[in-house]
């Protein structure tokens, strides 16, 4: 029994560690997964055709002979049209929606505006959205929805929802009559897995997203896995309190004063204007209006200063920094870095501006679906945008 346990768990891993290597190469064959596994051709050809039935290998044709000459191998990829997933940002302002193959490429993007819109109207809006979302092309239809959440999840739970009153809806039990795995994970922390799976290398074992929106929070990739902390509460950096100075006796999370959402509100609220977005605060700041200027001046050194103390605490190969301001003006990246230079003693900062600083979470849901669905949690894949 026991020989027969071993040999059920081998073949088990052999097949996860197949299913691997197709998806993350172009093309491969049978004979190259076999020369890189060191498995015999039975083995592999009983893999293969369990990985075939199950539809995960697209066949492509012939390849070339060798230099030595024999059979030309048979090219095979993974099946891209396996099937799709669905995933949301439940922002403060937008819903936001990727649809993305199980490879994790970008089938279809939306955003669509729920200011003034309560849970409920935004749950119905996505159980509308879902019903009415078809890619033909898809073999096997939706495999499963993902939900990046603005605030503490635990255990596919939200804890704390600061931005949005969630008035205790359970989103997977709204959502149970679609019947396919449901992920809910904190916005930085997928923010964290979109920058392992799609913009580093196998090589880069610790990461840290800085996410600064609403809120300032990171995701924490720490040997190659995601660390949540006690709670899901890892990361929750805007909590952190600003030390009290002589003047000001008050404890003051740092987001309450340097996220975007609060510069954006101190500007409106010195300007003494009825509303305020951040295309309005940029405006003002490339017409060099002096208060938006000495803004972000605040909001440009506070980054620095953040992202110093990360160093400090993680030591990461690299911080991605998530901010729509920084992505839309991109020399405030040099700012941030000299002003960090200015406290390191001239080091640099390992800090790249996220290649998807809109689209990340919704990316990240992705690659936590495709690792679920294909059983592959604990193994490295490269998923394509």
């Amino acid at each position: 029994m026991v020989k027969s346990m071993n040999k059920d768990s081998m073949r088990d891993l052999n097949q996860k560690l197949m299913l691997q290597i197709l998806f993350n190469s172009n093309t491969t064959s049978r004979i190259e997964i076999a020369n890189n596994l060191n498995l015999n051709k039975s083995t592999i050809s009983s893999l293969y055709n369990t990985l075939f039935e199950q539809g995960y290998i697209e066949e492509l044709g012939q390849g070339n002979s060798s230099e030595t000459g024999g059979r030309k191998p048979k090219l095979i990829r993974f099946n891209h049209q396996y099937g799709f997933t669905i995933n949301y940002e439940l922002g403060h302002h937008h819903l936001r929606i990727m649809l993305n193959w199980l490879n994790g490429e970008q089938i279809s993007f939306e955003s669509i505006s729920v200011i003034n819109c309560s849970i409920e109207e935004v749950v119905n809006i996505i159980k509308k959205h879902i019903s009415q979302t078809k890619v033909p092309d898809a073999v096997h239809g939706l495999l499963g929805i993902s939900f990046a959440i603005n605030g503490i999840v635990y255990q596919n739970e939200i804890i704390d929802s600061p931005f949005i009153d969630m008035h205790n809806i359970n989103l997977i039990s709204e959502l149970s009559e679609f019947n396919v795995p449901i992920i809910l994970e904190n916005e930085a922390n997928l923010s964290a897995i979109a920058a392992h799976d799609y913009a580093s290398n196998f090589k880069t074992k610790n990461i840290v997203a800085l996410d600064v929106h609403n809120g300032i929070g990171a995701g924490i990739i720490i040997n190659h896995q995601l660390y949540r902390g006690l709670n899901g509460e890892a990361g929750e950096l805007g909590r952190s309190l600003q030390y009290p100075t002589a003047s000001n006796y008050k404890n003051i999370p740092i987001e309450h004063l340097f996220s975007e959402d609060a510069i954006i509100e101190n500007f409106k609220n010195a300007k003494k204007l009825s509303a305020v977005d951040r295309n309005l605060f940029l405006e003002y700041y490339y017409k060099n209006d002096s208060l938006a200027l000495q803004l972000m001046t605040k909001f440009t050194q506070a980054l620095a200063f953040i992202i110093f103390n990360i160093n400090q605490s993680f030591a990461p190969e690299y911080i991605y920094l998530q901010s729509r301001i920084v992505g839309e003006i991109p020399e405030l990246l040099d700012n941030i870095k000299a002003v960090y230079r200015s406290l390191a003693h001239d080091k640099d900062p390992h800090l790249k501006l996220s290649p998807m600083i809109e689209t990340a979470p919704l990316y990240g849901g992705a690659a936590m679906l495709t690792h679920q669905i294909l059983n592959l949690e604990n193994f490295d894949l490269y998923l394509l945008n």
